[in-house]
């Protein structure tokens, strides 16, 4: 086996792949339809193949991300042999456990900071148990610093670290960029369940906070990847999160794409029952490291 750079010649190859199940390959969906070719090299990554003689048997996209499709441990090889000789970045492995809990093991760039193991990747497919919330709505700018405080809550509480921990502009202008293009819902409130006033955090200046919100991720024609749940820490346990998350299937299948999944730590058994009680079900099994 070889690693070269896909070219245009394989994007057909590649497209059928991820039609094979446009959910879990909706990152490299949503990379072919932006581009029209699996010819791609810019700085935000580069394509790769591995091939057995002259055909590609698996492809690996290799950028902050680094997400694979057909890998096997036989590709993860020579994909392997080409990162560890580049030394370690700072990025992350998603994608089906098997590929990306072997090729983790492969690497020779010293622990991780962070290793989720078991995330079931799920995917909305049956009838909800419960109505959507109805005062779940698409954020705008006027939302940036209460849906900044909550992003920030979130990613702290999901991989352990703070994503601003070396300075907040970058993921100020990740926050602006979601509510600019319609992409995150939330739902805000001043008051707890109880009609008491919400303490001022997780957005100190502000008496109305997000109380839940979600992030429409990675987008093709034919799928979404939800991103970012958040339930502010008053409203858990409350019967809120099922109901968001139903309006937010609800809003991606009418206006965005049909397929609506996501994928969450095994170990966060609410979270579970939630996406449970909101319609979806387990369909593959993810991992994620970060570096």
């Amino acid at each position: 086996m070889r690693l070269a750079r896909l070219g245009h010649e394989h994007t057909d190859w590649l497209r059928r792949l991820t039609e094979a199940d446009p959910a879990q390959h909706v990152f490299l969906a949503s990379l072919l339809e932006l581009t029209g070719s699996a010819q791609v090299s810019s700085p935000a990554g580069t394509l790769w193949g591995v091939f057995d003689g002259e055909s590609p048997v698996a492809a690996y996209w290799i950028g902050g991300s680094i997400i694979s499709i057909a890998a096997t441990p036989r590709t993860n090889v020579e994909v392997a042999h080409m990162l560890n000789s580049r030394g370690r970045p700072a990025c992350s492995l998603i994608g089906d456990h098997r590929a990306v809990i072997d090729l983790h093991r492969r690497l020779r760039w010293g622990p991780a900071r962070s290793v989720r193991a078991d995330q079931p990747f799920m995917v909305a497919d049956r009838s909800p148990r419960v109505a959507p919330a109805p005062a779940v709505r698409v954020g705008d700018l006027g939302d940036v610093s209460e849906a900044y405080a909550a992003a920030v809550e979130m990613f702290t509480e999901e991989v352990g670290f703070s994503p601003v921990e070396h300075g907040s502009a970058a993921y100020v202008g990740k926050v602006r960029a979601n509510l600019s293009s319609g992409s995150t819902l939330l739902y805000t409130a001043e008051c707890g369940p109880d009609g008491a006033p919400l303490p001022r955090w997780p957005a100190p200046n502000s008496a109305r906070q997000v109380v839940f919100k979600a992030d429409i991720g990675i987008r093709s024609r034919s799928a979404v990847q939800i991103q970012g749940v958040w339930v502010h820490p008053v409203f858990r346990g409350t019967g809120l999160a099922a109901p968001g998350m139903v309006a937010v299937t609800d809003h991606i299948r009418r206006t965005v794409a049909p397929i609506a999944s996501l994928y969450v730590n095994a170990f966060n058994a609410p979270a579970l029952r939630t996406y449970r009680s909101a319609g979806y079900s387990q369909t593959g099994r993810f991992a994620t490291i970060i570096y």
